[in-house]
């Protein structure tokens, strides 16, 4: 039996804070007919004042197993049955039984889109009681449905005008009411995700036993749009990087023990295990470097990317996608973008990298501050006074160094995040992508990153303040900082290669007639194309967010160094 905690107020008040998170007892909130044991708490005040339990980094109540990290500890489901195998038929049918070049293709001209969605709209609105039993089953429900919601979208036809001009593509109720009951179960917009399309979207080698990174990988991919291999391997490689990750995770565990304890041989002992975290970061960084060998990047730019594209595709202006079904003037999700409360176009990003938990749980270790510039957020109140926008779950960062003679600072009335005491907390539309992309991140997951950036003691912070006296470990967490900034710029080469250049040639006589497009009669001249004006998928001004992700990181060291790679 674990030992109990000292329930003398005495013994607690006379080492820790009241407030200290090691001082809280653990608890969830009230029960709720979908929660039986509680709902996850992202929020003290949704908690009651009360923590989450948070025995260790590596907590179930995250969903953050120790052997996989965010990859779920037990294999997905493969297919829903009974009544809900009308969803797989339909989504079987829109794949073409799953051989290439049978699907659908983005933009609807054809008969057989057409037909397609005359029998989606035959479909009845079922209801998800039979679901609410079975995390696996709800997670499955919402990739089929989100699935099915991005094939019926991309293959009604638009017209021409500018996006403003145009009504917002209509989501079918027998699609948009289940997955509106369905994703706040589980915490996601009703949009396709990562998650979706990595986390739950894999098998191990051995599917009948758990994954693990060295004896049970993830092996396959379990749904695609395409059923190219390009984008099989695009989804797995991501698979591969987050049960890499778990190593990341337990050493970050190890350090904060050692950043509490804080004497002299937990100094030694974190400088190691920072060297050790880089190396890991490393390990990610060759993994995600595969991309460029396995993933055909025609393939990828052409046929696999227009698939993703959510409601906001098209910038600020996109006419949104109108989820049918929808009572009244009710939201559909804390995602939602402010602007279109209220409206029937509901503008949502689709699935990006941006929406994995490793990497910002990795900047949030590292105190690496990804937070809006003075500019921007003197930008961006100056737009909120126009339209203003409810305020989501946040994260800030404290890189101030420590002080002994520094006051305790006040916690945060909301509690996330550990410093700029006083600030105004930030508008929905100057929130950094990590603060936007939480919102696109499961639950528990969103909830592990908000918890690890209250750590009372932030890394950075401490390496500053004992630089000069231990410059081992500011050379090792300057070592980690490196190798996480060598991971964003392979990023950039992945990024230039596969949108970038690909942007600026027409499709190969392969693709275009995977995509439906006539033979092109004359060469083309190669495309001018301005990299500042591409968004990626996670509907951020992509090149710009990546920069900036890189500089940030950089400025993080103590003693930065190196330039970087620019895109080309």
């Amino acid at each position: 039996m674990l030992p109990q905690r000292p329930s003398s107020p005495v013994a607690s008040s006379s080492s820790l804070p009241p407030d200290h998170f090691l001082a809280l007892q653990p608890s969830f909130s009230q029960p709720t007919a979908a929660f039986p044991s509680g709902v996850p708490s992202t929020s003290s005040h949704q908690a009651h004042g009360l923590a989450p339990n948070t025995a260790s980094l590596a907590s179930a109540d995250f969903e953050v197993d120790v052997r996989t990290g965010f990859l779920p500890g037990s294999s997905n489901v493969e297919r829903l049955s009974g009544k809900y195998e009308v969803w797989e038929e339909a989504l079987d049918a829109a794949r073409g039984g799953g051989r290439l070049g049978e699907g659908l293709i983005v933009g609807g001209t054809r008969e057989k889109e057409r037909l397609w969605r005359k029998g989606v709209q035959l479909i009845p609105v079922l209801d998800t009681d039979e679901l609410r039993m079975s995390l696996p089953l709800l997670r499955r429900a919402h990739i089929v449905l989100t699935f099915l919601a991005h094939f019926y979208a991309h293959t009604t036809p638009t017209p021409s005008p500018a996006p403003a001009a145009r009504d917002p593509i209509p989501v079918p109720a027998c699609i948009s009411v289940p997955l509106l009951t369905v994703s706040p179960l589980l915490g996601l917009p009703p949009i396709l995700t990562y998650a979706d399309t990595v986390l739950y979207n894999f098998l191990p080698a051995n599917p009948t036993i758990a994954p693990s990174n060295t004896l049970n990988p993830p092996s396959s991919i379990i749904t695609t749009f395409t059923n190219t291999r390009s984008e099989e391997q695009f989804f797995l490689i991501s698979a591969l990087t987050e049960i890499a990750g778990a190593e990341a995770l337990r050493i970050m565990r190890q350090s904060l023990d050692e950043l509490f304890i804080g004497d002299e041989k937990a100094m030694r002992r974190l400088t190691v295990y920072l060297k050790r975290l880089a190396m890991q970061i490393d390990k990610i960084s060759d993994i995600t470097m595969t991309l460029m060998k396995e993933v055909d990047p025609e393939e990828f730019y052409h046929l696999i990317r227009p698939w993703f594209r959510g409601g906001d595709a098209d910038g600020p202006q996109s006419a949104g996608w109108d989820y049918m079904g929808l009572a009244g003037e009710n939201g559909t999700s804390e995602a939602e973008s402010a602007s279109t409360e209220g409206r029937r176009g509901k503008m949502f990003s689709g699935p990006s990298a941006g929406q994995s938990s490793l990497i910002h749980a990795i900047d949030i270790f590292l105190t690496v501050d990804h937070s809006p510039t003075p500019e921007e957020r003197a930008e961006a109140l100056a737009a909120a006074e126009t339209e203003p926008e409810h305020s989501g779950d946040s994260i800030s960062m404290n890189s101030a160094p420590v002080s002994a003679d520094a006051p305790t600072p006040a916690p945060h009335a909301h509690g996330h995040g550990h410093g700029h005491g006083g600030a105004k907390a930030a508008p929905k539309s100057e929130a950094s992508f990590l603060q936007r992309m939480l919102q696109y991140m499961p639950l528990p997951h969103r909830t592990f990153l908000l918890h690890l950036s209250t750590h009372p003691t932030p890394l950075r912070p401490l390496v500053v303040h004992y630089a000069a006296s231990h410059p081992a470990l500011a050379a090792a967490y300057d070592g980690a900082l490196e190798s996480l900034r060598r991971f964003r710029e392979k990023h950039m080469r992945v990024v230039s290669l596969f949108i970038v250049q690909q942007a600026r040639r027409k499709p190969s006589e392969r693709v275009r007639k995977l995509i439906g497009l006539e033979e092109s009669a004359e060469e083309e001249e190669e495309k001018v194309v301005d990299i500042g004006e591409i968004r990626g998928t996670g509907g951020t001004a992509l090149f710009k967010f990546l920069k900036r992700c890189r500089d940030n990181t950089t400025r993080a060291m103590v003693r930065p160094s190196g330039a970087g790679y620019e895109l080309e």
